[in-house]
């Protein structure tokens, strides 16, 4: 029998990568990413430079610093008190329950498109997915990382690799083919670079700068892995430079088949497969494709289980997470947390029952999703540059290069972006169908009440912890 002092098994660079790619590196969002056309080059190197490289420079350092599971409760914890580390986290977990739901609708438009394309707009049918989805990934996330690892690089393998090869294949042989480019691809001014006096570009900047969003997740994960002083960097930057090129190359093979108009949010990289597969006679892999990339991103779901709720499990140890939420099983998975995780999404996937239709409730989650987010990267971005003076006494085995001016110039390009993004992100994109004061409205309140909850919620965690925290003290004097 193993002793229940032994250490949990641990995890190499390998599958610590692919979990880390399979949180922010998805084909999913190559539809949006095409939209732009030449843009998406000027815009996706944007985004990189001015929000994921300081991201993944920040969450580096300060991971490699305070190894220990938590990720940004830890790290805003230690410069500006638990209350606002408690609310940090909160917000990383909570933007996931919007998120998460987004993805599943694309899970199912995609996968309508193994067995009927008109499913992609039926309610009924994407609400079905979710659950189904959703709670088989739950249920299997309660054995616990080791499980995660090889799920993950089997998804990301599937449904990330495997997809992008295979379109840029497709897109070579179209070029080859001498085939018509349905989009302008000169190099020119006016084709490359946005026009920023126009409120819908700031929107649009926002939404490739929701794709590289999550880099700091995997932080939670930190001390499962072998070597992290050494390993944790080498996967983000990986990762980073991965998100790059499948971003620009694989929206250029979609946008030099389909008219940009013509790209459909939920479905626009299947869309491509059966473009192409249809012009040589090879309809029948679309639906294989289809299984492929609904498989990999509903691996990306798997791997959004784990992740966030490790950050809001560490701070029951605080005291800061009420008791009914603290019970963990055998493998350490907190599972209270991960039912109540499962339950909200299936609440928030109910409510496309009551709007327009799929494409517009899929604007507004994606909307509430980085607003949400951006709360937690302010405080951690922020963290970043207070703990540079408040402890410099930590070792840090990965700094962010350049002394405190590089942190300052790191963080504050990062601040600046989540400022830009939160501005901007209360705008509707010029594709949403609805009103402009109905989408205000619901990423408003959306944002006010997810700020409230958390304070709310650590409260109560105080109050039930009391007497276990009285005792503590007690002690320790």
């Amino acid at each position: 029998m193993a002793s229940s002092n032994s250490s949990p098994a641990k995890i190499g660079v390998f599958s610590f990568v692919m979990i880390t790619a399979a949180v922010v590196m998805s084909v999913r969002t190559l539809p949006m990413t095409a939209q732009p056309g030449m843009m998406t080059i000027f815009l996706t190197l944007a985004a990189a430079i001015c929000f994921m490289i300081p991201t993944a420079l920040v969450s580096a350092e300060l991971a490699t610093a305070w190894p220990e599971d938590g990720g940004i409760f830890i790290w805003v914890r230690e410069a500006f008190g638990e209350r606002m580390g408690f609310v940090a986290v909160w917000m990383q977990w909570i933007q996931m329950v919007f998120g998460m739901t987004s993805i599943l609708m694309i899970v199912g438009a995609i996968f309508a498109y193994a067995f009927d394309p008109a499913l992609a707009q039926n309610k009924m049918y994407i609400l079905a997915v979710i659950l189904v989805v959703y709670w088989a990934c739950t249920l299997g996330n309660m054995r616990g990382v080791k499980t995660l690892g090889w799920v993950s690089t089997l998804c990301v393998i599937l449904g990330v690799f495997l997809p992008f090869f295979v379109l840029v294949a497709c897109a070579i042989a179209y070029l080859v083919g001498g085939h018509p480019i349905v989009t302008d691809l000169s190099f020119t001014t006016a084709n490359l670079i946005p026009d920023f006096s126009d409120k819908g570009t700031w929107a649009l900047f926002i939404g490739f700068v929701f794709v590289v969003m999550g880099m700091e997740v995997s932080a939670s994960n930190v001390s499962h892995v072998k070597n992290a002083e050494r390993n944790y960097p080498i996967a983000v930057f990986l990762v980073a430079l991965f998100v790059v090129i499948v971003s620009v190359v694989g929206s250029f093979a979609i946008f030099i088949g389909i008219p940009t108009k013509h790209i459909s949010m939920t479905a626009g990289l299947i869309q491509a497969f059966q473009t192409y597969f249809k012009m040589w006679g090879l309809g029948w892999l679309t639906p294989i494709m289809a299984i492929c990339m609904a498989i990999g991103l509903a691996g990306q779901v798997n791997s959004w289980v784990l992740g966030p709720v490790r950050g809001l499990q560490a701070t029951a140890n605080a005291g800061a997470l009420p008791k009914v939420l603290q019970k963990t099983n055998k493998q350490g998975v907190p599972v209270n947390l991960i039912y109540l995780q499962a339950i909200l999404i299936s609440i928030v996937g109910v409510l496309i029952c009551v709007m327009p239709n799929v494409d517009s409730f899929y604007f507004m989650l994606l909307g509430l999703t980085s607003l949400v987010y951006i709360v937690a990267y302010l405080l951690m971005f922020s963290a970043a540059i207070y703990l540079r003076y408040k402890r410099p006494d930590i070792k840090r085995s990965f700094t962010v290069p350049g002394g405190n001016i590089g942190m300052w110039i790191c963080s504050g390009l990062g601040i600046a972006t989540c400022l830009l993004a939160g501005y901007f992100g209360f705008q509707a994109p010029s594709s949403y169908v609805g009103t402009a004061s109905s989408y205000f409205n619901f990423q408003f309140f959306g944002l006010l009440i997810m700020v409230i909850i958390p304070i709310i919620v650590y409260a109560w965690g105080k109050r039930s912890n009391k007497a276990e925290l009285a005792k503590v003290a007690a002690k320790t004097h």
